[in-house]
């Protein structure tokens, strides 16, 4: 009776290791998480968004390829963050820091570019996004995609 509970304990022990090997990928590079179009200079990011300056400073979101996002310049309430991306829908989702008027602020998906829900129990904004796609809007301001971010200071 102890050698088969031993030997059922070991079969599972084994297959447990086995599928955690499985769910490393088998991948050895580091590419990280890809969005459509234009790939950045910057090894570690995926993309970046620009909302240039007019009554405002500019405001930049980077997405960076481990699946973090950052907001420099403006909307620092949302960090931290993260991002992912679905191919197979071209839904971008950015889920954000959580902030009460999130919801709110994006209840009319119309006046927010390319915005296809707000998912409010998960603070993720979804947008939908393809190798096309220029522009997403969020919190009322347009962010034009792949634009340079400036420099950020200190």
């Amino acid at each position: 009776m102890h050698m088969t509970f031993i030997k059922r304990a070991g079969a599972l022990a084994c297959a447990l290791a086995l599928a955690g090997c499985a769910g490393m990928g088998g991948k050895s590079d580091s590419t990280g998480m890809q969005m459509p179009g234009k790939t950045s200079a910057d090894a570690a990011v995926a993309a970046t968004w620009y909302n240039p300056p007019s009554e405002f400073p500019g405001i930049c979101l980077t997405q960076f390829k481990d699946g973090s996002l950052r907001f420099d310049g403006g909307f620092a309430f949302f960090n931290p963050g993260r991002w992912s991306y679905d191919a197979a829908t071209s839904e971008l989702r950015l889920q954000l820091a959580p902030t009460p008027s999130l919801e709110l602020a994006h209840a009319q998906t119309v006046l927010h570019k390319n915005l296809l829900r707000v998912e409010a129990a998960r603070n993720t904004l979804v947008y939908a996004v393809k190798d096309d796609t220029q522009a997403i809007g969020l919190g009322g301001f347009v962010f034009y995609r792949d634009t340079p971010c400036p420099a950020r200071r200190g």
